[in-house]
């Protein structure tokens, strides 16, 4: 449990310290806290850019409100 010594993800997931030389990790281990196993935790990249439509009142399907 030493080893997970670094931030908890989600209340869930205690992950290691970062190494000094690595910026950002892409990919690292973590212990579950509600399994109590090891598992392998994965950073998703988000879009920077996200298209959107904003709709009017009018504009909305069925069963929605403005």
């Amino acid at each position: 449990m030493d080893d997970y010594a670094g931030r908890v993800l989600a209340d869930r997931y205690r992950l290691p310290l970062p190494p000094s030389d690595e910026y950002e990790l892409t990919e690292s281990r973590a212990f579950d806290t509600y399994s109590g196993q090891e598992v392998l935790v994965r950073q998703v990249p988000l879009p920077e850019v996200v298209e959107a439509e904003v709709l009017d009142a009018d504009g909305l399907p069925d069963g929605f409100t403005a």
